[in-house]
């Protein structure tokens, strides 16, 4: 805290410091991948050489010319159609795509566990209430209380006497009239409850429709607010690009996730790329089957490893329970071109790989430098303004 340095000056030399780097790592990058772009109908051809010839008994259906250039022709088209994606501008929109579908990913998780778990509740709330709130009806009387029982049978409470029939009668009818006046009296005022529930459930109808209309201008002039906000936010930030004539990003850290984007989607476009051929292999009969999606990102991503060290190939065995097939499996092949193969056989890619991590490495260190003056910034800004005088605490 005593330090005479300025952590917002720091912070702005950072800035300034990565705006000069920028450019260096968009150069050495663009020519990673054009050395990439370069390399890569070769590796493929060579790949595909290595995987025929390794089953020589196996009959492909080459036996013409025709078939060979047709299937040459076909793989020549992939090939050129994913090179023209592999360039800087193509893999920062396909990286963010990946980046929209983790999110969806993550989101589809977040529902289904939120629905489990609502699901999971409902049923407990629904067995207690059938354990606490249940209702056992009986056909058979309680025998213990027998008063409850009275008047069941039709009997009735009258006197033995004949002299006070007259009496009784009278009685009766009086009883019989008052009991037909209160009846008329609680129809009436049950017409009356009636009429204002009616007239109340009508009013908070009627708020609940005005609640929702309101919500739902409420919720335009956000939706509204917010595109309008994003739209002109989008234009600033494009406009400052284009003023700066720059796209990259301005913090060590957001041009580090930069590097790491860009790796990331040359990963998933040669991902693509390796099943489009291996549909075009199935299709000819050089492999046996066609390994899913999730089988080739397993590999990627090293839970999966291949029994064989040729690059840019993938070979594990596949167990099954047919006798005819040896013990261990059956073995599948198939393409996947990496990034990492192409970088072990071709020195030279492999140079301008060490190049990206080294400008990797330097950013590391400025983030390091940022967060470290980003706290400095804010102890001061704690010390100043919280702590003025600690005699009042």
């Amino acid at each position: 805290m005593d330090s005479n340095f300025d952590p917002l000056e720091q912070i702005g030399l950072l800035k300034e410091k990565c705006n000069n780097i920028s450019p260096i790592i968009y150069r050495v990058t663009s020519v990673y991948l054009e050395e990439l772009r370069n390399l890569l109908p070769q590796t493929i051809r060579t790949t595909l050489f290595s995987l025929i010839t390794d089953r020589p008994g196996d009959d492909f259906g080459f036996s013409t010319f025709s078939s060979r250039k047709l299937f040459q022709l076909k793989i020549d088209k992939l090939v050129s159609d994913n090179i023209s994606l592999i360039t800087i501008e193509h893999l920062i929109e396909l990286a963010k795509k990946i980046d929209q579908e983790n999110i969806r990913h993550l989101n589809n998780v977040k529902d289904e566990m939120s629905n489990a778990l609502n699901l999971k509740n409902d049923s407990e709330k629904s067995e207690s209430f059938s354990t606490v709130n249940s209702i056992h009806i009986s056909s058979i009387p309680p025998l213990e209380n027998l008063s409850i029982t009275e008047g069941w049978n039709g009997e009735l409470k009258a006197p033995y006497a004949i002299d006070n029939k007259e009496i009784y009668m009278k009685s009766t009818k009086s009883e019989n009239e008052s009991r037909i006046k209160n009846t008329n009296k609680d129809y009436k005022q049950l017409k009356e409850d009636e009429k204002n529930t009616d007239t109340f459930n009508l009013k908070s109808k009627d708020i609940e429709v005005l609640q929702s209309i309101f919500a739902l201008t409420d919720e335009s002039n956000s939706t509204g607010f917010d595109s309008s906000s994003e739209d002109s936010s989008h234009e600033s930030s494009s406009s400052d690009d284009f003023i700066n004539n720059r796209f990259l990003p301005q913090s060590p850290i957001g041009l580090y996730e930069w590097i790491i984007s860009i790796d990331t989607a040359l990963i998933r476009r040669l991902r693509d790329l390796s099943d489009s051929i291996n549909t075009e292999l199935l299709k000819s009969g050089i492999v046996n089957t066609l390994i899913p999606i999730n089988i080739l990102d397993a590999a990627l991503s090293g839970q999966l490893i291949s029994s064989k060290s040729v690059s840019n190939i993938l070979t594990f065995k596949l167990p099954t329970n047919n006798p005819l097939v040896p013990s261990g499996g059956l073995d599948i092949d198939c393409l996947l071109i990496t990034p990492s193969d192409m970088e072990f056989d071709n020195p030279r890619l492999r140079k301008n790989r060490t190049n990206i991590k080294y400008y990797q490495n330097v950013l590391l260190g400025m983030i390091k430098q940022q967060r470290y003056w980003q706290g400095r910034s804010l102890a001061e800004e704690v010390n100043k303004e919280w702590w003025k005088d600690t005699t009042k605490i």
